[in-house]
This record gives C-alpha cells, structure tokens and sequence, in this order.
C-alpha cells in the first residue's frame, strides 16, 4: 500500500466534511471492554453558521482510507464541541461516543431477579435494550445456566460485561453496536500484515495478564478493528494475532496510520 492518495470525510447535519476541503485531524480508539470509547476529530476555520449545526447528541459518521478503498471507521453522538482559536486559526474539536446514548454507561437498574435457569443469552439482551444498544454480534463460548437465578442491580454495562465474562466472553462497543464474542472466534477475515502491506517499523513484544503479543503499528486500515485477525510477517515473529485494542490517527499531512495490540 503507497501512502497516498489520503480520504477522511465526516458527515454530521446533514453535511459532508472532506479532508480536500478543509483541514482535518481524527484520533479513534477501539478496545474489548463495555465502556464508551471518545474519540476526538479537530477540524478547521469552520464559519459560525457551520458550527451551529454542529450540536451535542447529533449523529456523526466518519470514513477513512485511501482513494478507491474507504470505509466506515466512527458511528457515534456528539459529546461535546469546543473552538478556540490559536493564531488567525479557529480551531474546533468535536467529541464523539461510540453508543447512541451517552449516558449509558451511567444508566443504572433497580434489582432485578431472574427465574431459575435462565440464560445468560436471555439476560444479556434484556441488559442491551434497556441501554439501547443493538447487538451486531452475540456468540458466547456458554451460554451460562444460572439454575439459582440471577439478581442484577446497579450499573447496566457493568453487569452486562459481568454475564458475558461468566461465558468466557467478552462484551465490547463498537460503531454504536454491541459485540458480545470472544477475540479468538474462527471466521473474521484475516489481514496479512507486512512491510510490503504497510507494516510500519518494527513489532514489540508484550507479555501481561496472561497475555502474549506484539503492539503494531501500520499505514491506515478501516477495516481493522477489535477483533480483526492478523497475519504478521516479519523476520521477529510470523503467525495469527488477534486485535485487542487500538487507535486510528488521520490527518492531511502526518500520521495516518492504525496502531494496534494483538494477542496471540
């Protein structure tokens, strides 16, 4: 991949912004844990009148990637918009969740008690509409009988991840939608990563947690997310990774590039 050739768009009211046109950086993290990822695009000299378009709570989608392959990499709401001015500039940045309700991972139940034998499939549902968040992905290692029952109470999200933990699951946000599945699940597409395919530098080593992998860094890919499968090729280390967490960079002229930490 030839580093050239750069798109980001952000479509927010109704309008879409291009890098071609104005002057555009993006940082967008992505992770394995049920709690809303922010992430901050910074745009510039918009006029007054643009920027009172630009609210809280309003839906905001960006695309990335490079002419003739772009795709969908943030689907979220509105946290918050500053604009300061640094010199004759007028800087604006724009805060995004990843969920439909920016409050959710605040939204808490009064105790509720399921029947005997109920599942915890049944019980994470139940737990997502009360958040609002659709489920793109529920594919647990076990479905979890609780033959007792099950009493939830307190912080949604936080239960939520709890049923799904009881599964050897884990539960993580992503483009607004709820994936409940494990990082190691056979069937993602597999990216080849090299240094011909945009590896860039050199892959480093970590081993925490139980954990073993490397932390990578290559020129951007939208397609790479929590969960995507790598095939690393490199004179260090060459077999499958599977993303855990990580974060895309874009601007017009530094860093477009998709950091990422891969489990083995």
């Amino acid at each position: 991949m030839v580093n050239f050739g750069r798109v980001t768009e952000m479509i927010v009211a109704n309008r879409k912004f291009s890098m071609d046109d104005f002057a555009m950086e993006a940082t967008i993290p992505f992770d394995n844990d049920s709690l809303p990822n922010e992430s901050e695009i910074k745009i510039w000299n918009l006029s007054d009148k643009t920027l009172n378009n630009i609210k809280c709570d309003a839906l905001l989608q960006m695309n990335g990637g490079y002419r003739g392959d772009v795709g969908l990499m943030l689907q979220g709401y509105i946290s918050k918009v500053e604009t300061q001015w640094d010199g004759v500039d007028k800087v604006t940045s724009i805060f995004v969740l990843d969920s439909e309700d920016k409050n959710y991972a605040k939204k808490e139940m009064n105790e509720t008690a399921f029947a005997k034998n109920t599942s915890a499939s049944y019980i994470i549902k139940q737990l997502a509409e009360i958040i609002k968040l659709p489920i793109a992905q529920m594919e647990l290692n076990v479905d979890y009988q609780y033959k007792e029952g099950y009493t939830a109470k307190g912080i949604v999200i936080e239960i939520l991840a709890k049923v799904a933990k009881d599964c050897g699951t884990s539960a993580f946000i992503n483009k607004g939608k709820l994936y409940v599945r494990s990082l190691r699940r056979a069937g993602d597409k597999v990216f080849r990563l090299s240094k011909g395919t945009g590896l860039i530098g050199k892959p480093e080593r970590f081993e925490e947690g139980g954990f073993k992998g490397y932390n990578l860094k290559s020129q951007l890919q939208h397609r790479i997310t929590t969960a995507s499968v790598i095939e690393l090729v490199t004179p260090q280390f060459e077999g499958r990774l599977h993303v855990r967490s990580g974060k895309h960079h874009m601007s017009r002229t530094g860093d477009f590039t998709t950091e990422m930490e891969a489990i083995m």
